[in-house]
């Protein structure tokens, strides 16, 4: 009796242990992790922003870097918090979607989704 009763405890930890992702086909939370999202700015120029493995990320726009710290809840809303105050936070609502050339990412935010891709690694240019 005591065995079942460790059984099923066991069993309803396993089914219960964690939120599921909202979107489908998203791989884990650390999927950002030590990777780049590419992405058109709002003037269509070139944004990359890497992920560190620590909860740090670096933004390059057009000829500058800004940093912050990142995080990303188990609805796929990623949180980005500017070092520099002269930035506000933002959050986008990601979804995954499969590319002819590997992950492709929407950045929902309210204003305007973005269409972003996935690199592995940092791409960020560094002259």
């Amino acid at each position: 009796m005591r065995e079942a009763s460790v059984l099923f405890v066991v069993a309803v930890l396993l089914v219960f242990s964690g939120p599921a992702h909202a979107e489908t086909g998203l791989p884990a939370p650390t999927f950002l992790t030590e990777n780049t999202l590419i992405y058109p700015g709002v003037d269509g120029e070139k944004n990359l922003i890497h992920f560190g493995r620590f909860g740090n990320f670096d933004w390059y726009f057009p000829c500058k870097f800004e940093s912050g710290t990142w995080s990303l809840d188990p609805d796929n809303n990623l949180s980005l918090a500017y070092d520099n105050t002269d930035f506000a936070a933002q959050t986008f609502r990601l979804a995954p979607r499969e590319g002819s050339d590997g992950l492709r990412v929407e950045m929902i935010a309210p204003e305007r989704t973005f269409a972003a891709v996935m690199e592995e690694g940092n791409t960020l240019p560094y002259t």
